[in-house]
């Protein structure tokens, strides 16, 4: 519990989850929107979607981050999760921020998207403010209640475009940099070439590659990479 009586869920942020190192790509408006999310004049209500991989969890986290210090006091949730229920969407404050990820895991299940729906309508009256992403918009996400697709969709809907091949190379060479890791054009192509190609996996194994070099004080050569590729990816 909080100070004033309201529920925080027990969840960490990622650590490096931020709005700068995340590469828009073709995704500005959106970044930019979502930088202004929660502050004065801005939307209280805003709907993101897009397929998986897209960095729709990065934002929310970035936004839960950027305010993480204020009266806001954003709450990230990820709806479905077996530990977080209804009841407890139904506690949260309802001056703050509340983040909720992975819509579609509830839609169509009618004690959460009333708990949702009534979230919603709290927070418009208590003046608090929330984000909703789904890989689907609020019509097709397939919701029972059709008031939640509407006010779900009240305070726009935008769509995040995945990064095509030469946007995620350059996502990877933007992550590596804002560690201080220096990875040469070679290392990237490499990267590209030896793993699947979408954001998840690249990162991940970015962070393992980065807890590596720091430990054995490497140097991001295409050496020492296809030596942690086939070390981490088995092959």
């Amino acid at each position: 519990m909080s100070d004033n009586g309201q529920i925080r869920l027990p969840l960490r942020l990622p650590d490096r989850a931020s709005f700068e190192n995340f590469f828009a790509g073709d995704n500005g408006e959106v970044l930019e929107l979502l930088k202004k999310f929660g502050g004065s004049n801005a939307a209280q209500m805003v709907y993101i979607h897009g397929p998986a991989g897209c960095g729709k969890s990065h934002l929310l986290h970035a936004c839960c981050r950027q305010w993480m210090t204020s009266t806001l006091a954003p709450v990230y949730v990820p709806a479905g999760l077996d530990s977080i229920g209804p009841e407890m969407v139904s506690e949260l404050d309802p001056h703050g921020m509340v983040c909720v990820d992975d819509v579609e895991r509830i839609s169509g299940n009618l004690v959460w998207e009333e708990a949702l729906l009534g979230l919603y309508e709290r927070l418009q009256q208590a003046g608090g403010c929330l984000l909703v992403a789904g890989r689907y918009p609020p019509g097709p996400a397939g919701f029972a209640l059709a008031d939640l697709a509407t006010r779900l969709a009240s305070g726009g809907v935008w769509g995040l475009h995945p990064l095509d091949e030469t946007q995620l190379s350059q996502a990877i060479r933007l992550r590596a940099r804002l560690r201080g890791l220096d990875m040469p054009d070679a290392v990237s192509a490499y990267l590209m070439r030896r793993v699947r190609r979408d954001p998840v996996t690249l990162f991940a194994l970015l962070d393992q590659i980065d807890e590596q070099a720091f430990s054995q004080q490497r140097r991001l050569t295409v050496p020492f990479i296809r030596e942690m590729a086939s070390r981490l990816l088995g092959g």
